[in-house]
């Protein structure tokens, strides 16, 4: 897979985990419930990136390998990052280190 790819494939799942974490965190808190901010968005980035990743794997066809293993472990990582921190921090911090190979 490509850098832009994966990039790409950040930005979106990014986008969809800070969304339905802010739109979780809003029932809830209509509903008085508490909870933590950092284990929801552990939770819905998990639960997302997975998703996305097979759904992604079904469509084309890609075989399971332990690179794509690594990939989803990363994207879900960097989700949760970017859910919590903001895509531009985490997006400078991957281009920072694009430049140091």
């Amino acid at each position: 897979m490509s850098n832009e790819f994966l990039i790409e494939a950040l930005a979106i799942i990014a986008g969809l985990t800070s969304l339905t974490v802010q739109a979780i965190k809003k029932i809830l808190d209509e509903k008085e419930i508490q909870y933590s901010s950092n284990l929801l968005a552990v939770i819905v980035s998990t639960v997302l990136t997975v998703g996305v990743s097979m759904v992604h794997v079904i469509y084309f066809s890609i075989p399971f390998s332990p690179q794509l293993v690594v990939i989803i472990v990363a994207l879900t990582y960097l989700s949760f990052l970017c859910a919590t921190t903001g895509y531009d921090k985490v997006k400078m911090l991957l281009e920072q280190i694009g430049r140091i190979e």
